[in-house]
C-alpha cells in the first residue's frame, strides 16, 4: 500500500513533486561534491543555495512545463507511444520521429540556449545579489569560454539518458527519470563550475562575487614564511639545476638532511632536459655548522650548478606590527598570450601591492589550445593603505587588462581580505 501511495504522489502533483525532489536533489549533489571530493572544511551555502534554486525552478518548474505539456501539444505521440511495447515502437514510424525530434530538440536547442545561460545567470544573482552581471556571466563566462566543454560534457550523460526517457517512460515519470539522472550531472557541474562560486562570508570589498571576472571579499588562509615564524632558526635558499636524471633530487634531499637541515618550502621542476630545484632549509645553529651543512648539500649535487644563500627577517620597509592587513589574490586565466605577466604586476606595484607569491602555468587543455595559467597573493604596503575605494580602484585597472583589446584574458579574479599580523620588525 504505501508503494502505491509513493507512486500516487508524482503522478497526481507532477510539477510540485519535480520541484521538491529536484531542489532536494540538487542541493544534496552539491553537498556531496564538496565534502567528499572538495573535502572543504566549510560548507559554502551560498554556492549551495545557487544550485538549490536552479533546481526547484529550472530543473522542476521549467524543463516539466517543456517535456509534458509543450512537448505533448507539438509532439502528440508522445504519452502513446511510451506505453508500447519494444516491438510496437519499432513499428511505430511517426512515435519514432517524434522522439527523434524531441532528443533533437532538448539537446541541441534547449540545453545550450536556455538550460545553461539560466544556470549561469542563477549563479551570478545568488552569488552576487548586489550587483549581479548577467551579460559577462552569460556571454563571457558560458558562450565565450565554457560553451564547447559544458556542451560535450553534458552530452555525454544526457543524450544516452534523453533517448531512455522519451522512449519509455510515460509523461508524468519524465521529470523523475530527469531528477535522477540529474544527481550523476549536478555532481559533474558542482565539479567543473561549483568551485567558480565558491565564497565565504566575511565580506571586505565593495563587491561580491565568485563567479569568475569579478571582485570577491572573504577570507583565506595567507601564505606564512617560515623565516618569519621561526626567528630562532637559521635559514637558507638553495637554488640548483643540472640535466634531468633520475635520483637527483633524492640526492640534493639526503644532503640537506645528512647535515641536519629541514627543507620547507620547496619548487622543483623539469623544464625541457634540465631539472630546476630552489627550496628552503632551516636549521639549529647551536647544533648545525654552517659550513659542514654547505659542504654536504655540494657533495651531494656535484653534477648540479648550485647557489646558496643566507635568509634574513624581511626588511624591506613593509610595516609588520600587530592588527589586520588587507591581503590580496589574483586569478587570471586565458589563451597563452605574452605580457600578461608584465601587465598584471605593473597594476599591483602601481597600487603598492607586495607580492608574496607568484605562480604562472601554461596547461594544455583537451581540446588542443593553451591556457596560461597566473595566481599571485600580496599584501597591502602598509596596513590601513587601502580604503575600500582604492580596492575597487585596483580592480578597474586588472579588469582593464582584460577588456583592452587584443587581449583574450578569459577570466581576472582579485580575492581581498584581512588577516591578522602578529609579527613584529
Amino acid at each position: 500500500m504505501s508503494s502505491n501511495w509513493l507512486m500516487r504522489i508524482p503522478k497526481t502533483y507532477p510539477l510540485a513533486f519535480g520541484m521538491v525532489f529536484s531542489t532536494f536533489k540538487t542541493s544534496f549533489s552539491d553537498l556531496l561534491v564538496q565534502t567528499t571530493v572538495e573535502k572543504r572544511d566549510e560548507i559554502d551555502w551560498r554556492r549551495n543555495a545557487a544550485f538549490a534554486s536552479f533546481g526547484c525552478f529550472y530543473l522542476g518548474g521549467v524543463q516539466y512545463l517543456l517535456y509534458v505539456p509543450i512537448f505533448k501539444r507539438f509532439f502528440p505521440t508522445a504519452g502513446e507511444f511510451s506505453s508500447l511495447t519494444l516491438k510496437q515502437k519499432f513499428n511505430h514510424k511517426r512515435g519514432m520521429k517524434e522522439t527523434a525530434a524531441q532528443v533533437g530538440l532538448d539537446q541541441f536547442v534547449h540545453h545550450p540556449l536556455m538550460y545553461f545561460p539560466v544556470f549561469y545567470a542563477t549563479k551570478e544573482i545568488v552569488t552576487n545579489p548586489e550587483n549581479p552581471d548577467l551579460k559577462r556571466a552569460i556571454i563571457d563566462d558560458y558562450f565565450k569560454t565554457n560553451f564547447k566543454e559544458d556542451m560535450l560534457a553534458l552530452w555525454k550523460i544526457w543524450i544516452p539518458s534523453t533517448v531512455l526517457n522519451f522512449t519509455f517512460m510515460p509523461l508524468w515519470g519524465r521529470i523523475p527519470w530527469v531528477a535522477s539522472t540529474s544527481l550523476i550531472w549536478t555532481c559533474i557541474l558542482s565539479m567543473m563550475r561549483g568551485g567558480e562560486a565558491g565564497l565565504k562570508d566575511e565580506v571586505i570589498g565593495p563587491g561580491v562575487s565568485g563567479v569568475s571576472d569579478s571582485l570577491m571579499g572573504g577570507t583565506y588562509r595567507p601564505r606564512t614564511c617560515p623565516v618569519e615564524m621561526d626567528s630562532h632558526l637559521s635559514h637558507i635558499t638553495v637554488s640548483a639545476s643540472g640535466m634531468d636524471k633520475i635520483g637527483m633530487v633524492a640526492r640534493m634531499c639526503k644532503g640537506v638532511s645528512d647535515a641536519g637541515g629541514n627543507i620547507t618550502m620547496s619548487k622543483m621542476t623539469r623544464l625541457g632536459n634540465q631539472f630546476v630545484m630552489m627550496m628552503h632549509v632551516n636549521y639549529d645553529h647551536e647544533k648545525v655548522r654552517h659550513l659542514d651543512l654547505l659542504e654536504s648539500i655540494r657533495n651531494n649535487s656535484e653534477e648540479l650548478v648550485v647557489k646558496i644563500n643566507k635568509l634574513q627577517p624581511r626588511s624591506t620597509g613593509l610595516r609588520q606590527s600587530s592588527g589586520q592587513q588587507m591581503t590580496f589574490k589574483v586569478s587570471c586565466r586565458g589563451p597563452d598570450t605574452p605580457g600578461f605577466t608584465a601587465a598584471i604586476t605593473d597594476v599591483l606595484a602601481k597600487h603598492s601591492v607586495s607580492i608574496e607569491m607568484l605562480d604562472t602555468n601554461v596547461v594544455l587543455e583537451s581540446d588542443g589550445s593553451r591556457s596560461f595559467w597566473l595566481d599571485i597573493e600580496g599584501i597591502e604596503r602598509k596596513m590601513g593603505l587601502f580604503s575600500d575605494e582604492d580596492v575597487e580602484a585596483l580592480d578597474k585597472d586588472l579588469k582593464a587588462i582584460k577588456n583592452k583589446e587584443g587581449n583574450p584574458l578569459s577570466r581576472v579574479n582579485l580575492k581581498v581580505a584581512r588577516k591578522e599580523n602578529t609579527h613584529t620588525s
